[in-house]
């Protein structure tokens, strides 16, 4: 099989990742969806995440792929030398993977999920059914979550309550 790109996000009832700020407030955050993100990203070989999540969240020697308007291509990120700065206009993704060295990775999209819309092959969506951000940032720019990734050919292919005092479910979406 080829490479896999799996989403990874935890949003509000209404499909926000993050305040209008752009910062994840504390409400959206859960202890059982950490562990299990975390969990997640370990096994992947490659993260993806954006040039503002790199910075604001340090990492714990993974992989990472940043995408990023600041650089032309690919560079390398000189404070970390697991992380390469990727701008997507300047490179397409099986550039990037060929020039990184890998064939057929597992790949955790952390992030910038536009950018893999219509190529994730899994998604792992948790919601936290008690939160609203109306004026939040959304998760995809085409509406919420499970409306776009069954418009982009995904199915809801399991469900399970992580958080049951939090009201944090997690559904795997697959094609």
């Amino acid at each position: 099989m080829p490479h896999q790109i799996i989403g990874h996000a935890i949003v509000s009832v209404d499909g926000k990742i993050a305040a209008a700020d752009g910062n994840m407030p504390p409400h959206l955050r859960n202890d059982a969806d950490w562990r299990r993100f975390q969990a997640q990203l370990d096994r992947a070989d490659l993260v993806v995440l954006g040039r503002k999540g790199h910075e604001r969240n340090p990492n714990r020697g993974r992989r990472r792929l940043v995408a990023t308007s600041r650089v032309s291509t690919l560079s390398c990120d000189p404070a970390d030398q697991l992380a390469t700065f990727w701008n997507p206009a300047g490179m397409n993704f099986e550039q990037v993977l060929a020039a990184l060295g890998y064939e057929d990775p597992v790949v955790a999209v952390a992030g910038v999920f536009d950018l893999f819309r219509t190529r994730f092959t899994a998604f792992e969506l948790a919601e936290i059914h008690t939160v609203l951000l109306p004026d939040g940032l959304p998760c995809f720019e085409q509406g919420h979550p499970r409306s776009v990734l069954a418009q982009g050919g995904l199915f809801p292919a399991g469900w399970e309550l992580l958080d049951p005092v939090a009201h944090v479910s997690l559904t795997r979406w697959t094609r």
